[in-house]
Parts: C-alpha cells; structure tokens; sequence
C-alpha cells in the first residue's frame, strides 16, 4: 500500500514537472512568435515609411524655390501645393501622437518622348509609368517646372485641358527628354483598427484611410534642420515646424506592441525619451527610431545629428 502510494506521488511529481516544462515553452514560444512579429512590423514601417517621406518635397533637377513651380493643377497636390517646402504635421491628442502630411514622389520618372508645339500640347511620354486619369505631374526641364493634372490618357498620350487644370497652357513648350514625375499627397496617422487596437494609417490621395500596420502605440515625429554656424543637425518637435525652413530629415519615433499579453510582469521599456517605462498590461513593448534623409535637401547628412533640447 505505502509503495502505491510513494509510486502515485511520483507518477504526480513527474506530470506536474512535465506540464511545467510544457506551460514553460508554450510561453517562450509565444514570447518569441510575438518579438518575431513586432520586429516584422517595424521593418514593414521602416520600408514605407522611408519609401514615402524620402522623396518629400521632391523636384528633380529644378533648382528654384517651390514656389516657382507653375502650378495650374485642380487636384489635391495642386491645393496642397505649400507642401513641397514642408510637410504639415499635427500633434493629436489621440495617443499624443503626430499626423503627418506631405507631397512625394511614390513612382519612377518618365520622359517626354517629342517636343509640345504648343503650350497646351498633349504629352507624349516614352512609357506611362503606371500614370493614371486624374494623376498629378510634375514635368521640368530644370529652367521651368509645372504641376498639372491628368485629365486623359490613351497610348502614352496625357492631356491636361481645362476640366481637371485652373488653364490648359503649360508655362513654356517642353522639348523631347523633359522630365515627368508623378506626385501624390500622402498622410500617416495612428487610429483604432478593426481589432479595437491602435495601428499605424494611411492615405494617399483624395482616398481613405487604410490600416497600414497594426498594435502601433506612439507615432512621434522631429524635423530637421542643418545649422551652418555649427555644422550640426538640430532636431525639433512638430510643434516647433512654423518655425522651420529647408528641413533635410525626418526623425520617426514608433513604439510598437505584440497583439496579446505574453509576459508573466509588466516589462519595463526605453522610451523615446531615453527614459525607462513600465508597460501598463503584460504585451511585449519596443520603441524605435527611424532616420530619414530627403532626397530635395539643401544639405546632406554627412554631419553629426544634435537632438534639438529647448537650447
């Protein structure tokens, strides 16, 4: 009877050592698939959002001011045309995160494939490039530079008449090789996804917001600016954007998050801040840091960055 009994209490202190290793591992395994994820996400953001904000702004080979740009277009760029020089960016007070918005380039260059012989000839193009009816360009030979809008497209032929443009005349008639690049307004900004958690968003054009990435808790953005006299690079918060002029970089900050609680304690995580932050629930936490250079800016960066501190 003893022995049966010594046997049963092993037979239990095995189970329980085996279901512990089991528990164990199931836990690590759901620690490490949600890393894996909120690591695949930030390089997902990463890809986008540098793809998207590093041709802010830009203008190809037209060396004046924006605002040089003639800009005939009815469409949304065309509106937005105070975009070329600076991005909008607005702290919500959802999340105390930022929206951002700005004029890109999201596809390649074309050419013109013959000379206009008026200023209100329609455009023929050595390819498409994917431009579609309605699509915004901005076609220079880098002495002048307009912004229109497509009105119609057949065989690689873009008219602009006055249906989709404020005038159907260009500013001068661009020969063979002008260059053509296609422009869109873009926009991020963090809202509720469908699974009732915060998410990375975007739109593009005149369309809707898409969710874009999920479990997305912050979005934090810093502009820019090269300081002749000191050879550096200051960093400012969006609040401080009025006041800036030719921003060379974007510094994006995302706190990223796993999609269920995975950890045994609330972990503590690096803040944007540098400071150290106890999570509120037990999903696994990481902060990160993109640097983004633009491809319109007046200044490289090939000099050391100085986070802007109120000085």
């Amino acid at each position: 009877m003893v022995q049966l009994l010594i046997s049963s209490m092993l037979g239990l202190l095995l189970s329980a050592a085996v279901l512990s290793t089991l528990y164990a591992a199931i836990l690590s395994n759901r620690l490490r698939h949600a890393t894996e994820t909120v690591q695949e996400n930030a390089a997902l953001t990463e890809y986008f959002i540098a793809r998207d904000m590093r041709a802010m702004g830009f203008k190809s080979c037209f060396k004046p001011p924006y605002q040089l740009i003639n800009n005939v277009s009815k469409g949304i760029v065309g509106q937005h045309f105070d975009l070329f020089a600076k991005p909008l960016i607005i702290t919500k007070a959802f999340q105390q995160s930022d929206l951002i918005s700005f004029v890109t380039v999201l596809n390649g260059t074309t050419q013109l494939a013959g000379s206009m012989a008026t200023l209100h000839a329609p455009l023929d193009l050595v390819n498409d490039n994917r431009i579609q009816k309605q699509q915004e360009l901005l076609i220079t030979n880098c002495e002048a530079a307009d912004l229109v809008k497509v009105s119609s497209i057949w065989n690689n032929r873009l008219s602009h008449n006055f249906t989709a443009n404020k005038e159907s005349n260009l500013s001068e008639n661009y020969q063979r090789g002008a260059l053509i690049f296609p422009l869109s307004l873009v926009s991020y900004k963090l809202a509720k996804g469908a699974s009732g958690r915060t998410g990375l968003f975007r739109k593009e054009g005149e369309g809707s917001y898409q969710e874009l990435i999920p479990n997305v808790e912050n979005f934090r953005i810093e502009v820019g600016v090269y300081s002749k006299p000191q050879k550096i690079l200051k960093y400012f918060p969006a609040q401080s954007l009025a006041e800036i002029s030719n921003p060379v970089s974007l510094r994006v900050y995302l706190l990223l998050s796993s999609t269920a609680p995975v950890l045994n304690k609330k972990m503590q995580y690096l803040h944007f801040s540098g400071d150290l932050v106890l999570a509120k629930d037990l999903r696994f936490y990481k902060a990160y840091s993109i640097l983004i250079a633009l491809r319109n800016a007046k200044y490289v960066l090939n000099q050391p960055a100085k986070r802007f501190a109120g000085e």
